[in-house]
């Protein structure tokens, strides 16, 4: 084994025997961050989070990945609103105005909804519209208007909603305008493991003293989310946590496909994750935490694990979560999940189960050029690619694997990564992962892209660096900072590390 591996195994077991640790990792939030800032601003007051909100606006005077523009409307309307609130300075008066007019330049986006829109923005949108229009803020509505409809369908859901605390429901709780009572508090101190939802509820409650305790509880979430990010920056918040179940599942599960999960190197640390989230799997699923409500991705990935590492798993945790000819990851969703499905098929292969509906839902929405776009979880189209190729290469032989191939080859960059913003670390990984799990059935030209893929990962490899990308899709995108760091560093490594530890 060469020093350079050596390096990346020994960062990978740091990584891996800290998965959970701290509530997860996860990367500042705009839409959090500013609603935090106006709803429940932290004790040293709201001027370091506001010179950090004011730092991350784009030039085109919005806020928000511009490679996932429906992602960008919450977090500008969100910012512009704290920023308007606290506006003293020019320099305050200026974003918010060119916040407003990035705003009205977005209509294009909002004609047709799409799966990939993010989590409760039909919830939340309209309800910043609203407080914006009460502020004098001039901020178009027609745009929105299929949005609106969404959701005042979702509205009437909620109506027949009888739990709340731990729910997707409870995430988007500032938007629904219910009574603030203990009830949705759960059991982190926070409501909806979401900041925006605790700050709205803090608010809402007030000072009385029948929620003092409860009260002390959610500001202590509060702190302990903004810790989560790393920024140390009063009121800087994340889009969710704690993220425990999905960091440790979602990063197991990336350790088998890059067949990094039996190493030798790696066995006393990944044992232990393995039997933690084994004894976590509850006969309902499993959630991004033990505080959550279950959901299918993690439980998907979860049972795909603990199927690999010999432990007996029952499918029937995954049947609550089938609808139709898909999987969702939460009951009564109304835009389906391409990698919530992916993941299932993965699992109802491996355990020899019937999944031909499933299977033909992800082959169904692959693009004519061989990418599967408009993941409801994931911005990037090279994370559904990957999702869908192992599905399918555990499924029976399919010609979308070759056609999702010639994709991948397509957009490959000159430099050798892969990137819907240029080549980086992340999406590069999940090319090169996608390559790997074909094994010996790849031909020559693929053969030499994953080539070109590892040499760029090994480059571009630096110890310590959080990159500054966001693929994930929450209420806006975001980075879950550790196991993305996973993603990466098991593509780094060389292949025949892995291929040397599974015949071991």
């Amino acid at each position: 084994m060469d020093h350079t591996t050596d390096i990346l195994l020994t960062d990978l077991r740091h990584l891996i025997a800290g998965l959970g640790a701290a509530g997860g990792l996860i990367s500042p939030s705009i839409y959090d961050t500013a609603q935090v800032l106006r709803l429940a601003p932290p004790a040293q007051g709201p001027w370091p989070g506001l010179n950090w909100l004011a730092e991350q606006q784009h030039a085109d005077g919005g806020w928000g990945d511009p490679a996932i523009p429906n992602a960008r409307d919450l977090p500008t309307l969100a910012a512009v609103l704290a920023l308007h609130i606290y506006c003293t300075r020019e320099r305050e008066r200026k974003a918010v105005q060119d916040g407003l007019s990035f705003l009205r330049r977005q209509a294009s986006h909002w004609s047709t909804l799409s799966d990939d829109i993010p989590v409760g923005v039909e919830l939340l949108l309209p309800r910043l519209l609203d407080e914006a229009a009460e502020l004098g803020l001039k901020v178009p509505r027609g745009q929105y208007a299929s949005l609106i409809a969404l959701g005042a369908r979702r509205r009437s859901l909620v109506a027949q909603t009888t739990r709340i605390s731990g729910t997707p429901l409870a995430h988007s709780w500032e938007a629904l305008g219910i009574a603030p009572d203990l009830s949705v508090v759960d059991s982190t101190g926070g409501v909806g493991h979401s900041p925006a939802a605790t700050a709205a509820w803090l608010r809402a409650v007030g000072p009385g003293s029948a929620a003092s305790a409860a009260r002390v509880a959610a500001q202590r979430y509060l702190e302990q989310a903004a810790a989560a990010t790393g920024q140390n920056i009063p009121g800087i918040a994340p889009t969710v946590w704690p993220i425990v179940r999905f960091e440790q599942s979602f990063a197991l599960y990336m350790l088998l496909i890059a067949g990094l999960l039996d190493h030798p190197r790696l066995q006393d640390v990944v044992q232990p994750q393995i039997a933690d989230l084994s004894q976590a799997l509850r006969p309902g699923g499993l959630g991004m935490s033990d505080a959550f409500l279950p959901d299918g991705d993690d439980t998907a990935a979860a049972l795909i694990v603990l199927h690999a590492a010999g432990r007996p798993v029952d499918e029937r945790a995954l049947s609550a979560f089938a609808a139709d000819d898909h999987f969702c990851a939460y009951p009564g969703e109304l835009q389906p999940s391409l990698s919530v499905t992916a993941h299932a098929v993965h699992l109802l292969a491996l355990l020899g189960l019937e999944h031909s509906r499933p299977r033909s839902f992800v082959v169904a929405r692959q693009l004519r050029d061989g990418r599967w776009l408009g993941d409801k979880w994931n911005g990037s189209w090279l994370y559904t690619t990957l999702q869908a190729i192992v599905a399918l290469h555990h499924s029976q032989p399919s010609a979308a694997i070759g056609a999702a191939v010639d994709g991948m080859l397509l957009y490959q960059h000159e430099d050798g990564g892969w990137g819907t913003r240029g080549s980086t670390s992340e999406e590069t990984a999940y090319a090169v992962l996608a390559l790997r799990a074909l094994g010996p059935d790849r031909a020559p030209a693929a053969d030499q892209a994953l080539l070109r893929g590892e040499r760029w990962m090994r480059v571009n490899y630096r110890p310590f660096f959080v990159s500054p990308v966001t693929c994930w899709i929450g209420k806006e995108t975001y980075q879950p900072t550790r196991l993305a760091r996973v993603i990466e560093l098991a593509a780094t490594i060389p292949v025949e590390a892995s291929v040397t530890a599974s015949v071991a």
